[in-house]
């Protein structure tokens, strides 16, 4: 009896001492373990996080001053007499910045042939019709006619080629296709603010990009050599540092000596000195005006520009 319970005593203390050690060594394990882990945890906090790379910020559009040419034409326009008509549109902020008196309509002379030359221009870039083709009688191509109609204001080129298209026609494509609803090309009539669409047209030429046809129309426009008349006496005289992309019409009254039409309708490009220009329409419709007075007109504006840029 006594060495069984001696045997059960020694075996229940042997049991003890197992059950202490491990839980000793489970101990130590998870003492190791939990070390190791703040260990790697104040390494990690130690090393210097990387810098990010700051987003770039977007450049920001060069703010385009707004030009107030309303007093220059308040001012012109107490200085003759006859009716007259201006509008001057900023088409790099897409507004009018100088008008008077713009719902009269004017017989347009020689302005209706921007409108067919537009139109003229499209068909050829389109295809339909085929540049070295003759124009009717003229005795010249359908494009040399195009850039006569402007450069040197060929009245044969501008009606064959409008007579080409069919002047009925015409009509219904200004108003129905370009959106310019004031204007009877048909029976010569229009006003500052449609010249002015037909112009805006011109230079952003939805219809046509073909690179050599742009840069023989936008020629015709600028370089107009004096011939019988002198086409550039008016707007374009006026101004000494911009470029001037225009079209004139006009009617001389030989009998009383003077213009009982002159019309100027003009693209400016006003250099600036960052390379770039400013670009306006400026449109003028007159009667019994002289063309000298809108010369003046446009050194007054090219002043006033300058003036408010510096």
């Amino acid at each position: 009896m006594n060495e069984r319970k001696s045997g059960k005593k020694y075996s229940l203390i042997a049991l003890i001492v197992v059950f202490l050690l491990g839980g000793l060594v489970g101990f130590g394990v998870t003492l190791g373990v939990t070390q190791l882990i703040n260990a790697n945890n104040e390494k990690t906090s130690t090393e210097p996080e990387p810098e990010s790379t700051p987003e770039p910020e977007p450049e920001k559009e060069p703010e385009i001053r707004e030009i107030d040419f309303q007093p220059i034409v308040d001012a012109w326009v107490k200085t003759v007499g006859g009716n007259k008509s201006i509008l001057i549109y900023d088409l790099d902020l897409d507004k009018a910045v100088g008008s008077y008196n713009v719902d009269e309509d004017y017989n347009t002379a020689s302005l209706y042939k921007l409108f067919v030359v537009y139109e003229g221009y499209k068909r050829v870039e389109n295809g339909t019709w085929d540049g070295n083709a003759k124009a009717g009688s003229t005795g010249k191509t359908i494009s040399k006619c195009l850039d006569l109609a402007v450069r040197e204001s060929h009245s044969p080129c501008a009606e064959t080629l409008w007579s080409m298209i069919g002047h009925a026609e015409l009509d219904a494509i200004i108003k129905n296709e370009w959106g310019i609803t004031n204007s009877d090309i048909s029976h010569l009539t229009s006003n500052v603010g449609d010249i002015m669409k037909i112009l805006k047209r011109f230079y952003e030429h939805p219809d046509f990009n073909n690179a050599e046809l742009l840069s023989a129309m936008w020629d015709s426009f600028l370089n107009q050599p004096d011939t019988t008349y002198e086409w550039r006496q008016g707007l374009p005289r006026g101004f000494t540092k911009a470029s001037v992309y225009n079209k004139v019409g006009w009617a001389y009254n030989a009998a009383g000596k003077y213009w009982n039409i002159y019309h100027d309708a003009a693209i400016v490009k006003f250099p600036m000195e960052d390379g770039t220009t400013r670009d306006f329409i400026v449109v003028v419709m007159t009667n019994k005006i002289d063309f000298t007075d809108i010369r003046r007109f446009g050194t007054e504006l090219e002043s006033g520009f300058y003036q408010q840029v510096e």
